[in-house]
């Protein structure tokens, strides 16, 4: 992800290089310094502040929710002190991802025989996983937005103060008893058009920074020439738990010009389980959906494409799969922007809802069905 600010309004490029203070323990035999989360003699000043996180931040969350399976259970036992619980989950496959940290396994796994990682858990552990992108020799830079107060309804974000000038992003915002819902998330080029890469949304609550947990936009890179508009991701983010007076701000992980365009929308790729969603989501979506958003009326197209959604070739599947998924929050799913919109309880000013709270949750443990298999890929 990219890292949270300790100021608003700057352009970082330096390392996280401050001294950490840490518990030390004496191993015996050896006489090397540990910690029960790692080994701390010969560390760099990253790799101590890494270790630091995961010891005060997220070795709790992990004691509470996840050793019961994850310390005892033979193939999934990632949390044996062999050496150190952290060494042996940076070690074990897939589980953490330092080149895409938003992708580590343990973020993405959501619920399964264990309970799903909270928002405030999944902010933890993304954290400290980007400490251990940094320690590893990852890149820390940031070009970062100043915190503004967002409205009910139309927001334009001006992307003028970091270089882009007559570029801005805009938004719809509807807040949600759980927090906001943003729609139609858009990038407007300006003069020398614009290139977005890993834009981050972050919430000021009491003046702390909170980078949202999921990090919804962390595989997207945007181009577009001058003059022209383009969705970002999905075009849609829920940000859960945000107080109704908070400010947001936008990061990047790259903002500059780009005349020539050219490059796609990415965030996020391809189904992993389209079969799943052509058994149990693709029929929920074409009784209750696709009369609008499959063609039928253009602005819900332009907003969520299901043109595809009854070509039930694979390739047509393939199509429809990824254009759902793209509003689909896997580490927190009933915050998903498919659910939000047409749950009758949101309050959300979609077109469509469902007549009553039985329809509506028929639909969503349908798309739940596919969505699990999703997380379990």
């Amino acid at each position: 992800m990219v890292p949270p600010p300790s100021r608003p309004g700057a352009i970082r490029r330096a390392a996280l290089a401050a001294p950490v203070a840490i518990a030390l323990v004496h191993a015996a035999c050896v006489g090397s310094i540990e910690t029960p989360s790692g080994k701390v003699d010969g560390a760099s000043e990253e790799e101590k502040a890494a270790i630091k996180a995961f010891g005060d931040d997220v070795l709790p969350i992990l004691q509470a929710s996840c050793v019961a399976c994850h310390g005892t259970m033979p193939n999934i036992d990632f949390m044996v002190a062999d050496p150190d619980i952290r060494t042996r989950m940076l070690d074990w496959p897939g589980l953490v991802n330092l080149a895409k940290p938003a992708d580590s396994k343990i973020l993405t796994k959501g619920a399964h025989d264990g309970p799903a990682l909270l928002p405030e858990q999944a902010t933890a552990i993304l954290s400290w996983i980007d400490l251990e992108r940094i320690a590893a020799g990852g890149e820390d830079t940031t070009v970062e937005l100043d915190p503004f107060k967002p409205v009910v309804g139309l927001n334009m974000v001006d992307l003028g103060p970091i270089g882009l000038t007559g570029s801005s992003i805009t938004f719809r915002l509807e807040p949600l008893p759980v927090g906001m819902y943003l729609s139609e998330l858009m990038l407007h080029a300006g003069s020398g058009g614009a290139r977005l890469v890993h834009p981050l949304f972050v919430v000021w609550a009491e003046g702390a920074p909170q980078p949202d947990p999921v990090d919804r936009f962390a595989d997207l890179e945007l181009a577009i020439p001058e003059g022209q508009s383009a969705m970002l991701g999905g075009g849609t983010a829920v940000l859960v738990d945000v107080p109704p007076d908070a400010m947001l701000s936008i990061h990047f992980q790259v903002a500059e010009a780009s005349a020539d365009g050219g490059g796609g929308g990415g965030g996020g790729g391809g189904c992993k389980a389209v079969e799943a969603f052509t058994a149990a989501a693709q029929p929920a979506l074409a009784q209750s959906c696709v009369s609008c958003h499959g063609g039928g009326n253009t602005s819900a197209t332009s907003a969520t494409d299901m043109t595809r959604m009854n070509d039930l070739t694979p390739e047509g599947q393939a199509a429809a799969c990824a254009q759902i998924l793209s509003r689909v929050n896997l580490a927190d799913p009933p915050n998903s922007g498919i659910f939000v919109a047409p749950d009758p309880a949101s309050g959300t000013g979609h077109d469509f809802k469902f007549p009553s709270a039985d329809a509506f949750n028929a639909f969503r443990a349908s798309l739940t069905q596919w969505i699990d298999q999703e997380n379990a890929q």
